[in-house]
């Protein structure tokens, strides 16, 4: 996965202008459609919200990147912002409007791995894909953020553990027990036995 160049978008939004502005689609382009799909792991959060969430979140990133420490990971500063952003959305949805608030339908954005083009395994992909989803949705909030960080992001537990202000080693232990699941899960159609 490709990182973005902090340090050049940092020195864009400094230098302002047409750099400004480059620095804002790269940074929109590059997290909008991973950011959608992270806000799906908040249960207090409305679908409809989804998208108000991110662009709140993307601007303030952009707003605060003059602040931002290069030498630093981009990836997990942006997440913890989203988190908060997030939460206070979910907060506040929940005191407007406890009708809005439920279960996500899923039509957040995918970010599903390709699949080889044979229609065999394509079906098979796509089965697996969807029990880990399943079992995935079926984990608490904190455990579905966790999931999404780790298998989708790729983030190693440090990294997640300060987005979601938790020690590493729980982080550690929660994939753990994550992967598990999954693999209970699995195990009952695909022959997995523990």
């Amino acid at each position: 996965m490709d990182e973005l160049d902090s340090l050049s978008l940092r020195e864009g939004v400094l230098s302002g202008g047409e750099r400004a502005q480059k620095a804002f689609l790269s940074l929109w382009e590059y997290y909008y459609k991973r950011l959608l799909f992270f806000a799906g792991s908040y249960r207090g959060l409305p679908y409809s919200e989804y998208e108000d969430a991110v662009a709140d979140t993307l601007i303030a990133v952009f707003l605060s990147l003059a602040r931002y420490d290069p030498s630093k990971p981009l990836s997990p500063w942006v997440y913890r912002i989203a988190a908060n952003r997030f939460s206070d959305a979910a907060r506040r949805a929940k005191r407007i409007s406890p009708v809005l608030i439920g279960e996500s339908d899923g039509n957040f954005p995918s970010l599903e791995p390709s699949v080889p083009d044979t229609q065999v395994s394509e079906a098979v992909a796509k089965d697996l894909l969807e029990k880990c989803k399943k079992t995935i949705d079926t984990l608490p909030e904190t455990d579905r953020r966790i999931a999404y960080l780790k298998f989708y992001e790729n983030m190693n537990a440090k990294e997640i553990g300060t987005i979601l202000k938790l020690p590493p080693g729980t982080v550690r232990w929660k994939i753990y027990t994550i992967r598990n699941s999954i693999a209970v899960s699995l195990g009952e159609d695909y022959g997995r036995h523990r």
